[in-house]
């Protein structure tokens, strides 16, 4: 937001009332006063004696870029080009034949203005970087196109800073947040009595960096996908091992907290992760990782049935990760018996006599299957 300078020298005007008007004078001393681009302007010609009304127009030279000299003896408009400009204004007046007040013509007058245009001072500073809560914050704003002499303060025109900061008249922002914030404040950049700059900023105070791990189990030779989680924080956030170290074939997204990969090896894995934000906060995470070797059915055969005798066998299997589930996958088991899907037991008692060939599978948690292919013999 800008507001409008007008500078006014009060144009004195002597109307001679007698027969004739000798001295014209269009005032040079009177120089217009330093204008700035973007800002709006305006300033009237001094001029004295002839007979009212004046008439100014411009000669030659230059006139500020976005400025004109109007009939009635205004230097108007908004500058748009910054330097330092010289013109010639010429003066008349009302005297001559048509007015019997004046009836003899004045002399024209002519007077040389030079006149500064400032640069716009403007506030530099577009974006402010995040905040963290009870971390010391600093930051200096930046203006452009400053005058040589002049000194620049800086104060909030609207809006206001997060809890526990403040602006100081050199422009920094400094303080210790006091909590998550955004606020959204006006920045003005000001020489004393002259030009001034304002921009709309916003700083946002984000919430303290917290982290988790809880790390599910995985399985030799299977496809894992797990994840160290972080809320709050000052973005972008950076992941890494603080302690200890993944099971071999096991990484960690170093941007993302993604731990991906297929294990090599089997164990428990104990480590602690660390999570770190742009704002310099840093929190540590305890997690664990058990990586199961690969699902195998351990059976190699199975003890023979009798008709007619209750039967009970249990097929037994290693790895995995639990629980587990069976299924007769191929071939048939005697009549009378059957699988325990949940434990993988054979139970019941035999109605025929014979050799029973059939497949059994297991299945595990993440999916791992193992088969195996059996004989039950059931004599009569």
């Amino acid at each position: 937001m800008r507001v409008t300078r007008i500078v006014v020298l009060t144009a004195l005007c002597f109307a001679v009332t007698g027969s004739a008007a000798y001295a014209l004078d269009l005032e040079t001393d009177f120089q217009p006063p330093p204008g700035e681009v973007g800002t709006p302007y305006a300033w009237e010609f001094y001029a004295e004696e002839g007979c009212v009304p004046y008439r100014f127009t411009y000669l030659n030279g230059t006139v500020p870029p976005g400025l004109q000299v109007t009939l009635d003896g205004k230097l108007t408009g908004t500058p748009t080009l910054s330097g330092t400009f010289e013109f010639w204004v010429a003066l008349n007046d009302n005297s001559g034949p048509q007015n019997p007040a004046c009836i003899y013509p004045s002399l024209q007058s002519e007077g040389l203005y030079t006149m500064v245009v400032l640069p716009d001072l403007a506030v530099k500073t577009t974006a402010l970087p995040v905040g963290a809560p009870a971390r010391p914050y600093s930051v200096q704003l930046e203006f452009t196109n400053s005058e040589a002499g002049w000194p620049v303060i800086w104060d909030i025109t609207a809006g206001s800073l997060p809890g526990g900061l403040t602006l100081s008249e050199g422009g920094l922002i400094s303080g210790t947040p006091a909590g998550t914030d955004t606020k959204t404040f006006t920045v003005r950049a000001r020489e004393p009595f002259r030009r001034f700059g304002e921009r709309q900023l916003t700083l946002n105070v984000a919430a303290a960096l917290q982290a988790s791990a809880s790390l599910r189990a995985g399985e030799v030779g299977l496809r894992y996908a797990s994840a160290v989680s972080a809320r709050g924080g000052v973005p972008p956030l950076a992941y890494s091992v603080a302690a200890g170290s993944l099971p071999s074939g096991v990484t960690l997204n170093p941007t993302t907290g993604a731990v991906r990969g297929v294990p090599r090896t089997t164990g428990t894995f104990g480590l602690t992760f660390a999570v770190t934000d742009s704002a310099g906060q840093r929190v540590t995470v305890p997690a664990s990782l058990r990586v199961a070797s690969r699902l195998t059915i351990t059976t190699a055969r199975v003890p023979a049935a009798s008709v007619g005798t209750a039967y009970r066998a249990r097929l037994a299997s290693s790895g995995g990760v639990a629980p587990k589930k069976w299924r007769v996958a191929g071939g048939a088991l005697p009549r009378g018996i059957r699988l325990d899907l949940a434990t993988g037991t054979l139970t019941g008692t035999a109605l025929d006599a014979g050799v029973f060939r059939f497949t059994v599978e297991a299945r595990d948690r993440l999916g791992a299957r193992s088969t195996k292919t059996l004989r039950l013999t059931v004599t009569g």
